[in-house]
């Protein structure tokens, strides 16, 4: 066996191998820290449903939970019965709401488990009244309203009477009455005051009617900023309490820390001639003579594809463009103006280095998207690591522009 490096491998690339593909770092502090601030902000009056759907955004569901329910958060929210089971089984015992109508098969999982059931589906509320009755247990609801989403409620006009319906059913409580605004971040506010003021009005025919709705909520996090008339009873927010602003103007200002840093480590470099094509389709061809780092992962542990050739990361505190399309496991960088770089050096794609940061948001404006997207996605390979710090690393938070 030729026992002689590869031609194109260099005595830098031998010296230091990367032994971690890539990782999270999770900022606890910063989660309680938030939870904290947004409770001050509501008052003691008001509750906060602490939404940790999709794996709490992809920071992990478990330890966020624990952390944002410490710091004071009422409840949780998530998307769907798995989610909520996972919970559980971490022995958190809070209240917890399905923000997603489960099918009628799933009532009897949703009394075992606690939980309480989004409200807008007749055959739904039939099967859980049923199942309360079985078990000996009240189904715990709240009313989801469509006061112009599209998407899971019934509508204003028919509030009061599937208000009532819940009402008549044996072991259904009605727990609650909310719904969601559409446009919270958008700069023309007319629809989600047309959306509010729809909801008001069929609150108010729920209790015409006789009946008691339970606490209101409406606002998610750009609304809890945006809207203080909005917070009714309470306010649903994920983005707020991981750290994340949403792109939304006018927003009030708020003393929150991004939790989230994302980092991983440089696992080649070569140099290339000028006219050099990067990666599928040869989107990018290199200007000059190129010193062109690899990155060890790509769009399948979550760093948009859309971000191709638009991107930036940061390395040795400053930061370098991203070229060429991302591939699934792989992202080139430009370190022509950092030839001091070596592989195993660790590379932040979202968080601070030095002077310089990028923020979640910065990478949701390269890839054209919505900046709830980007921890979302990010995948099961790579790595979280929980610290907590009691200082935060970002003193602030820059949510438009570009790098530093």
């Amino acid at each position: 066996m030729n026992s002689h490096p590869d031609p194109g491998t260099t005595q830098r690339q031998r010296r230091r191998r990367p032994t971690t593909h890539s990782w999270l770092e999770i900022d606890l502090a910063a989660i309680r820290h938030n939870v904290r601030t947004l409770k001050r902000l509501l008052g003691p009056h008001r509750c906060l449903w602490a939404v940790v759907k999709a794996n709490a955004y992809g920071h992990g569901a478990i330890p966020v939970s624990k952390e944002a329910l410490e710091a004071g958060a009422d409840g949780l929210a998530v998307s769907c019965l798995i989610e909520a089971a996972e919970l559980r089984r971490a022995g958190i015992s809070a209240p917890i709401l399905l923000l997603t109508a489960s099918e009628p098969r799933a009532a009897a999982w949703t009394i075992r488990l606690d939980l309480v059931q989004t409200a807008c589906a007749d055959d739904t509320m039939e099967a859980l009244s049923r199942a309360a009755q079985r078990l000996g247990r009240p189904a715990k609801v709240h009313l989801k309203i469509d006061t112009g989403m599209g998407r899971l409620g019934v509508s204003p006009g028919r509030a009061a009477s599937f208000a009532a319906l819940i009402q008549s059913l044996p072991g259904l409580s009605l727990e609650g009455v909310f719904s969601h605004l559409a446009t919270a971040e958008s700069e023309d506010t007319t629809y989600a005051w047309t959306q509010f003021e729809r909801f008001q009005q069929a609150v108010q025919q729920i209790t015409a009617a006789g009946i008691n709705p339970g606490p209101r909520h409406l606002a998610n996090s750009a609304a809890t900023l945006r809207f203080p008339e909005m917070r009714l009873d309470g306010v649903r927010a994920g983005m707020l309490i991981h750290g994340l602003l949403p792109d939304a103007p006018d927003s009030e200002p708020l003393d929150l820390r991004p939790a989230l840093t994302w980092k991983t480590s440089l696992s080649f470099l070569h140099h290339l001639p000028a006219g050099s094509p990067i990666s599928y389709g040869s989107t990018y061809v290199t200007p000059r003579e190129s010193l062109v780092g690899v990155l060890p992962l790509g769009y399948a542990d979550g760093y948009p594809r859309a971000a191709s050739n638009r991107a930036h990361v940061l390395i040795r505190g400053r930061p370098c463009p991203v070229i060429g399309v991302v591939c699934m496991d792989h992202t080139m960088i430009d370190l022509t103006s950092e030839p001091s770089a070596q592989v195993g050096d660790d590379v932040v794609l979202i968080g601070r280095q030095g002077n310089s940061r990028i923020t979640a948001n910065h990478l949701a404006q390269w890839a054209d998207t919505v900046v709830h997207e980007i921890p979302t996605l990010i995948g099961k390979r790579v790595r979280r690591v929980y610290l907590d710090r009691e200082q935060p690393l970002d003193p602030g938070f820059a949510p438009k522009g570009d790098p530093e």
